[in-house]
């Protein structure tokens, strides 16, 4: 079982994609029985899940970690600081798909793209790296699409507008226990990453 345990940790980007296929493969053979909202959100799946990837090339979110917060993670179980956002990304996405008519489970997945976006931007800048930080390219990608999405639901899709209130709520509530998983796994806190931010912004714009 611990073998077992071991070889999923180890290999969850891969099984995150092939949930991702059996999904895709769903969508594909269904696609004229669709709904709007399905369809955009394996849109944004299909580019997150590329992102993951390029994500890890030059070490990913890891090697910009170790600039900030003052943890060793060179002895990290492989897979360790990929699981939680494997674990975010598949609940999330298949969530929205299950249940495309509740609003509030389905447009956090395009806030995420938007996000995405804006904090590979922002970390290109911050950290001073010269070059567009590992997953650039496919967060624009996925940020440019949802925004695109969020037009065409708003023109074609009728819901209340209270539903972007839940929406906030549940982002930010799975957003922040994502990052205290993934600190932890990583040998870090929530609080010491914010503390060692904010130090650094401050030595970085001082």
């Amino acid at each position: 079982m611990k073998k077992l345990a071991l070889w999923l940790l180890k290999n969850n980007i891969h099984i995150m994609t092939l949930i991702f296929l059996g999904w895709a493969v769903w969508g594909i053979c269904n696609w004229s029985n669709l709904a709007l909202v399905q369809k955009l959100v394996l849109g944004v799946y299909f580019l997150i899940i590329c992102h993951e990837y390029e994500e890890t090339y030059e070490g990913g979110l890891l090697s910009l970690f170790g600039r900030v917060v003052p943890i060793d993670t060179s002895n990290l179980t492989p897979g360790n600081s990929h699981i939680a956002q494997a674990v975010y990304i598949t609940v999330l996405f298949s969530l929205a798909l299950l249940f495309p008519q509740v609003m509030w489970l389905v447009l956090p997945i395009f806030i995420l793209g938007i996000f995405e976006g804006i904090v590979h931007t922002m970390g290109s800048i911050i950290f001073k790296l010269g070059k567009p930080s590992p997953g650039w390219y496919t967060a624009i990608l996925m940020c440019a699409f949802s925004i695109w999405a969020l037009v065409v639901l708003n023109r074609n899709v009728e819901y209340a507008g209270i539903q972007w209130l839940w929406t906030a709520l549940y982002f930010l509530g799975t957003f922040i226990l994502l990052e205290v998983w993934f600190q932890h796994l990583i040998g870090g806190s929530l609080p010491l990453f914010v503390k060692s931010m904010k130090a650094y912004l401050k030595k970085r714009f001082s």
